[in-house]
């Protein structure tokens, strides 16, 4: 029934954190209803997911839908946020499958109608693609990615860059681009000299996943990089924190902090850092390689909060 919004085998026209285009389209958007899709949005489990969606999101109106009812909310102006994956395949049979998932924030060129009398279903070729958010899908997900529509909304922990308060800054920052109107993507680098200034006079939380020796092909994550080894040079104050507690400091902190993101894709690498309270992204570094996090993305961030 809902097959249609599981796998997108298409490539997307950028590949970034970020991505925003088709923006002709925003104004549509605005004067209908976003649905973001999930498995079940009555759950417990994705209760704080609704509420911080339900807060964040304000560019029109908002609703958390099942993947199920999709089509039938599919009309003029109405747009959806759900899951999406673009497969690519290896010549050599050892090699594991390598999948990229992103949020991605559709609507559609409006010839398709929903008629429960009828077995038509919604064609890809109808989506119109606005805006996409890259994730950073673990092992698993990359080679079972239709198995992540049959989880809660918190994907069971498979999504690093993932979690109610995390979520909630990200969509705070796609509105902010939605509202700007203008196509982009985000492997443009970001350095936002004042705030890292500001930044440098506080603590940077940082998410203990950075410390992980993520392997190409292999499920696993028990291989960890030494602290000293990976903050070594490092005089910025930081604080390694779990993931769990690094959203609940998000949705629970009534005053801004900063935090580090580091993303991993099949081909790239993002590291971010975010303000808290805005959702801005003050800093974004990008590799055109799916590298681990290493001691030079730490000084990196560190150089630009020098004042010259």
């Amino acid at each position: 029934m809902y097959s249609f919004i599981l796998l997108s085998l298409l490539p997307l026209l950028t590949c970034s954190q970020i991505t925003l285009t088709n923006t002709t389209e925003i104004t549509k958007i605005k004067q209908g209803t976003t649905y973001f899709a999930m498995k079940d949005p009555a759950s417990p489990a994705a209760a704080a997911y609704v509420a911080a969606i339900k807060k964040a999101w304000t560019l029109n109106k908002v609703e958390c839908i099942k993947y199920t009812d999709v089509e039938k909310n599919i009309g003029p102006n109405n747009s959806f946020v759900t899951l999406g994956a673009n497969m690519t395949t290896s010549n050599s049979t050892l090699a594991a499958t390598e999948t990229r998932m992103y949020l991605e924030l559709w609507t559609t060129n409006g010839k398709f109608t929903y008629d429960p009398k009828k077995r038509r279903h919604f064609n890809q070729a109808d989506k119109i693609v606005v805006g996409t958010i890259e994730l950073f899908a673990d092992f698993y997900a990359q080679n079972n990615p239709s198995a992540m529509y049959k989880m809660e909304y918190d994907a069971a922990g498979h999504f690093k860059n993932w979690g109610a308060g995390i979520l909630s800054n990200y969509l705070q920052q796609l509105c902010i681009l939605l509202e700007k109107g203008t196509e982009c993507t985000a492997k443009t680098e970001i350095a936002n000299t004042g705030e890292l200034q500001k930044m440098a006079s506080t603590t940077l939380f940082v998410p203990d996943y950075v410390l992980t020796k993520f392997a190409k092909n292999s499920d696993d994550e028990s291989k960890k990089y030494n602290e000293k080894e990976i903050f070594e040079g490092i005089t910025l104050s930081y604080k390694l924190l779990s993931l769990d507690q690094l959203n609940e400091k998000i949705v629970n902190s009534s005053a801004p902090f900063y935090y580090l993101l580091f993303v991993k894709t099949p081909t790239e690498k993002f590291v971010t850092v975010t303000q808290s309270q805005t959702g801005e992204v003050i800093y974004l570094g990008y590799t055109a390689s799916a590298s681990n996090f290493k001691n030079a993305d730490a000084k990196a961030i560190q150089k630009t909060t020098v004042k010259k």
